[in-house]
């Protein structure tokens, strides 16, 4: 199970065992891995680099996809006597570094029993969220000063910012906090606990690299799916062996997939998840959410998440497992 940019593994336990999948599974006698991806306050550490070297915090979504997907998965399997292949649950970044995987290492979807995508981010051309399109229309000169002056991670772990976002989202605040966190991820307050925002976002404002968002950014309105861009053609060459980066392979993906996503959602436009969809060869599920108001989040944090999605995804997994999908 696999978690979003910015967050952690707590995201499939947060709302308890009686909503939370990572609960609901583990009652239903499946093994759980939570993954916490590298960068975030669980996953900073390194057999050569510290986290204060900048060759720490060079990476994306595409070396998450590339290296440390595949060595989670082979870790799983080495531990799971008995068993070729997993159940992968993975949200926002969670399901793109996956794509990048069956894109780059494909031989992997043969170890994948089926793969549950919530709120899909691949594609990129409709993102509607006015927070993030302004926020990436500077983020490239932010980016270059970011570097120049020694800033590499972003939403850097260290005391000063911790108690700063403790104070901004403490339950003094929590309305302002849950305000913003809806105007960027789709506003929805009906399946919103806002007095559970502190909890939220101490735990989701995790971290991780500047070239994460960079990436992701570069991704906005450009037609497609595309390896990290260096503006510059020789390092291109280099990484890419093209004078500009090529596109992910997305239909190498072949392993059984589920989508789930809806309309409200500004990180991830339903009209890019078709696009999605149309290009995945074995999808076995299309949904999207019935209700017009369900956003980003709410695929985790929603009130309704047990009976909307995660019931779902269980139906799902054991149909799989029965050899009816």
């Amino acid at each position: 199970m696999v978690h979003g940019l910015l967050d952690s593994s707590i995201a499939y336990v947060i709302l308890g065992p009686e909503r939370s999948l990572g609960f609901l599974l583990s009652d239903l006698g499946y093994d759980i891995w939570l993954l916490n991806t590298r960068g975030n306050r669980y996953s900073r550490k390194h057999k050569r680099f510290h986290r204060y070297q900048p060759q720490f915090w060079d990476f994306s979504f595409h070396e998450l996809g590339i290296y440390d997907l595949p060595a989670a998965v082979d870790y799983v399997l080495a531990r799971s006597k008995g068993f070729e292949q997993i159940h992968y649950v993975g949200h926002s970044q969670g399901t793109t570094s996956f794509f990048v995987m069956g894109s780059e290492r494909p031989a992997y979807m043969k170890k994948i029993k089926s793969m549950q995508a919530l709120a899909p981010v691949a594609y990129w051309d409709y993102i509607d969220s006015p927070i993030i399109l302004t926020f990436v229309k500077y983020l490239r000169p932010v980016t270059l000063i970011a570097k120049l002056i020694g800033i590499y991670e972003f939403l850097p772990e260290n005391d000063v910012w911790r108690r700063l976002g403790n104070k901004l989202c403490s339950f003094v605040f929590q309305n302002t906090c849950a305000y913003f966190i809806q105007e960027v991820m789709g506003v929805d307050f009906k399946q919103f606990n806002t007095s559970l925002v502190p909890l939220f976002t101490g735990h989701a404002s995790s971290g991780s690299s500047v070239k994460s968002l960079w990436h992701y950014g570069q991704q906005i309105h450009s037609g497609g799916f595309f390896k990290y861009d260096y503006y510059n053609s020789w390092e291109n060459r280099r990484r890419h062996g093209a004078d500009t980066p090529p596109q992910y392979k997305v239909a190498n993906v072949d392993c059984k997939v589920a989508l789930y996503y809806s309309k409200n959602d500004r990180l991830t436009s339903d009209i890019d998840v078709v696009r999605l969809r149309d290009t995945l060869p074995n999808v076995v599920l299309d949904y999207l959410i019935p209700d017009p108001l369900y956003n980003h989040v709410n695929f985790i944090w929603g009130n309704d998440v047990k009976t909307v999605i995660n019931d779902r995804m269980v139906e799902i997994m054991r149909k799989v497992d029965n050899g009816e999908l």
